[in-house]
């Protein structure tokens, strides 16, 4: 029998694509298989702004109940990734149901940051449509994301608006498109201040 949420997401697949697609039922991303940059902790550096990354990756993490420990025998001494935010929408055309996952990744340390994973919901499997690293906290730190009709939106803290190494009074908004295969930036990036309130 279809959950309450998988008959919301296949009437919604109908009602914006007029002619209804399979809904993906089986992206459970607490338990999923991720790209990730490198295969050992250690040989990761601190990042300082949005870099996107190579869908072509081969290193993968896997996460159980939402999280991933680098150090199995002690979770406590390693850095971690944990599932922070999914978000499902159409990224790529109408009736097709996307979705965009956020890992938050844990140093163990003060400093940390996010890997954004945009996903189409196929049919068999969820496809790597595009994903990116932000930068630590107030050094262009994840503040928020929105799935577009589209595209999708990502606001990351404003270095330049850096306060300390935790916080910035500023954030930089850009916001991205699915064309010919890839997401490109729609105009320039836009500038804010945090009390504003993030999209939603």
């Amino acid at each position: 029998m279809m959950s309450r949420l998988q008959l919301v997401l296949a009437l919604s697949a109908f009602a914006l694509g007029g002619q209804p697609r399979p809904v993906l039922t089986k992206a459970d991303f607490r338990n999923f298989r991720f790209a990730f940059p490198a295969a050992r902790a250690s040989s990761i550096s601190v990042p300082e702004g949005v870099t996107w990354m190579d869908t072509n990756v081969k290193n993968t993490i896997t996460l159980v109940n939402g999280r991933f420990d680098f150090d199995r025998h002690d979770p406590s001494r390693g850095p971690s990734m944990t599932l922070s935010q999914v978000h499902y929408g159409y990224l790529t055309m109408r009736g097709q149901l996307d979705a965009v996952v956020v890992l938050d990744y844990h140093t163990g340390g003060s400093a940390q940051w996010s890997y954004v994973y945009a996903y189409s919901l196929a049919p068999v499997t969820p496809k790597l449509l595009g994903w990116l690293q932000t930068g630590d906290r107030a050094s262009s730190g994840l503040r928020s994301v929105t799935v577009t009709n589209g595209g999708f939106t990502l606001d990351v803290f404003d270095p330049r608006e850096r306060q300390s190494d935790c916080c910035s009074a500023g954030f930089v908004r850009s916001s991205y498109a699915w064309r010919m295969g890839k997401f490109v930036p729609l105009g320039p990036p836009l500038y804010g201040r945090v009390e504003e309130p993030a999209p939603r």
